[in-house]
């Protein structure tokens, strides 16, 4: 059965005159054979491997291959073409050479060539990788290794060896250092992210290669993948509050407000955060474009124990969503608990930016059960509610104003002056009788406001009914 895989890269490297120089780089695989192919401009690059194949010290020859090995490298430049091809027969390496379609014996200007290509053919390819990296690991262990890795321009090759280097006991102490090196010159996200997630449980272990995990994620492109690093790395073991603002920033920089969503409520969920950086979460949510998303990165973050700073950033948030539904449901979760009365006296006149009549009843109706009101933000609440258009939920406001169990003569005269905003007979009827009892026991200069309200009812069934239930 056959499987191919390919891949296909761009680079660009700028030439000593300033222009740009496209390579094209392949890599193809079948069941049996790799092949890699580059090109630029002026010349091509193509090498087949099969099976395993060593390679001396220095890299400039093929010193033993398996029993199906087979390696052949072609490499075309301003039209000469060289190819050599190396297979095993027995115990015996067969080495050819050729120039265009002629074969040329190997010795010496073969193996001359040999020695020239073979250093570009390992660091392009997977070629020899394994003993290569015992090797400079054997001679100079962890940075040894890392040396070469930063030497090898492919992302897959780079790749490659980084993972048979963390094969290796690498020290816990070289952990930032691999972490860095390994995809300091490293462009693909998908190897990047690979690399890091497939190494987590151990760069975790280590504080400072913790926090380089979590700064390796700032220089990635795809949102997908930094969200997926972050995410991993979160669950495997709680971050330092250090690796929390590294990881907060490159979440700032992700565009996609799903994936900075999944991030920020990620963050949120850990236990050792300062109010300073949930502050920050908040602020950061401001960037976030959809009512939606923003609104679930809001709730996550009210969940925890706000500081009156953290609920202002908050405040500020809620007023660019344009969905009534997510900014009334912001703020119910927000007026869930105490607030201070600062942050409660901006919060108000943002109740009136909420258009819908049933969505505000319902902000405003919470706002009176749970918060404890001055006299000023008691009569924020009523001039919201007479903003509104429909009687039935204006009513409904000043009846729970008028429920509440600490109100004052003058909560009810506001309550009252209020309900002059009511047109229906009906409704401004069933607030008055609401108010009645606690009217009946207040001053004369409150009855009398009471009256007064009263006569803006026209029907006199309903204007009767308002006067008994003062005068019971």
């Amino acid at each position: 059965m056959r499987f191919v895989y390919f891949l296909l890269l761009t680079l660009v490297a700028l030439s000593g005159k300033g222009q740009s120089e496209r390579v094209s780089v392949s890599i193809s695989r079948n069941d049996s054979k790799t092949t890699y192919r580059t090109s630029d401009p002026f010349n091509s690059f193509n090498i087949e491997i099969r099976g395993t194949i060593e390679v001396s010290d220095d890299d400039r020859d093929i010193i033993s291959m398996s029993n199906d090995g087979y390696f052949e490298v072609t490499k075309t430049s301003f039209g000469t073409r060289r190819t050599i091809k190396i297979t095993r027969e027995g115990s015996v390496l067969i080495k050819r050479y050729y120039e265009g379609r002629t074969e040329i014996n190997f010795d010496p200007e073969g193996r001359k060539w040999l020695a020239e290509v073979l250093p570009e053919v390992v660091r392009t390819t997977t070629i020899a990788a394994d003993s290569r990296v015992n090797r400079f690991f054997a001679k100079g262990g962890t940075q040894a290794v890392l040396n070469e890795i930063e030497a090898i321009k492919s992302d897959h090759v780079k790749s490659h060896y980084a993972r048979l280097l963390m094969k290796k006991p690498v020290l816990e102490k070289d952990y930032e250092a691999v972490v860095l090196k390994v995809t300091g010159n490293m462009n693909s996200d998908h190897y990047l992210s690979e690399f890091l997630q497939d190494n987590l449980d151990r760069f975790l272990k280590n504080k400072d290669a913790a926090v380089a995990v979590f700064t390796v994620t700032n220089k990635m492109n795809s949102d997908h993948y930094k969200t997926q690093v972050i995410k991993e790395a979160l669950r495997v073991q709680p971050a330092s509050i250090e690796s929390v603002k590294v990881a907060l920033a490159s979440a700032a920089k992700i565009n996609s407000d799903h994936y900075k969503t999944e991030v920020l409520t990620s963050l949120m969920q850990q236990r050792n955060l300062t109010d300073d950086v949930v502050t920050e979460m908040i602020n950061t949510s401001k960037s976030i474009n959809s009512d939606h998303y923003r609104s679930v990165v809001l709730r996550k973050a009210l969940e925890r124990d706000l500081s009156p700073t953290a609920h202002q950033r908050t405040v500020e948030s809620v007023k660019d969503i344009n969905s009534d539904h997510y900014k009334s449901e912001v703020i119910r979760s927000m007026i869930g608990q105490a607030i201070d009365e600062k942050v409660l006296n901006e919060l108000l006149p943002v109740t009136q930016s909420i258009k819908s009549d049933h969505y505000r009843t319902e902000v405003l109706t919470r706002l009176l059960e749970r918060q404890h009101l001055s006299d000023a933000g008691f009569k924020l609440v009523l001039e919201s509610a007479s903003g509104m258009g429909s009687d039935h939920y204006k009513s409904q406001v000043y009846k729970s104003a008028t429920d509440r169990s600490e109100i004052t003569e003058a909560n009810v005269t506001a309550v009252l002056q209020a309900a002059r905003s009511i047109s229906s007979d009906h409704y401004l009827t069933e607030v008055l009788t609401q108010l009645a009892p606690r009217v009946r026991n207040g001053s004369e200069s409150l009855k009398n406001t009471y009256r007064d309200v009263a006569r803006k009812i026209g029907s006199e069934t309903y204007y009767g009914r308002a006067l008994r239930a003062l005068d019971r």
